[in-house]
């Protein structure tokens, strides 16, 4: 064996024994620390936001493609539409509470004269209307329940006029008017 690998033996040993002494001083129990465990949750806690705001944060944070943004949209409104409730049309038979009326429309180069309203349930064919003179005159009798009632005439299968001799008219949100007829409600006596 060579001095300097004996040497360098010694040494060796020298440091391990004092590594080995250290290392005996040491107490190797488990260290706990409650308190700062407890601190750290009870600031995570307190941080914790409202679900309101976690709510609008991840509806904000980008995580779905635009794409499929719109059809998860487009699905919530269909899906409100679907679960709204369904509005009933209540016909009422003519023996029950109805008022007859009478409409007139002057059109003397019409062929043909319809009418329609909320009474006929919007239908573009309409109610025919008769011309029984010949003077251009167009007529119908309705049998109406009492109430407001929206309507419009249609000429020659194709332009809707509003009734020029209504009391009022309103605006069809299309940009045209449509007539308004109040037909009054049994007497009480």
């Amino acid at each position: 064996m060579r001095p300097e690998d004996h040497e360098e033996r010694e040494a060796r040993d020298q440091e391990t024994e004092q590594v080995e002494r250290l290392m005996g001083t040491l107490d190797r129990s488990p260290v706990r620390l409650p308190a700062l465990r407890q601190a750290v949750m009870a600031r995570i806690r307190r941080e914790q936001s409202s679900p309101w705001i976690r709510a609008w944060r991840w509806l904000a944070a980008p995580q779905l493609s635009p794409l499929a943004a719109s059809i998860a949209l487009a699905a919530g409104v269909a899906l409100l539409l679907w679960l709204r409730p369904f509005t009933r049309v209540v016909t009422t038979p003519p023996e029950s509470g109805t008022v007859p009326i009478r409409l007139v429309f002057l059109a003397p180069q019409a062929a043909t004269v319809a009418v329609t309203g909320d009474f006929a349930r919007w239908d573009p064919h309409g109610i025919p209307l008769t011309r029984p003179q010949g003077d251009g005159a167009w007529s119908v009798e309705l049998q109406l329940p009492p109430g407001l009632h929206h309507y419009v005439f249609i000429v020659d299968g194709t332009e809707w006029r509003p009734d020029p001799n209504a009391a009022s008219q309103v605006d069809d949100g299309f940009g045209q008017k449509n007539s308004v007829l109040l037909v009054p409600g049994p007497r009480i006596t």
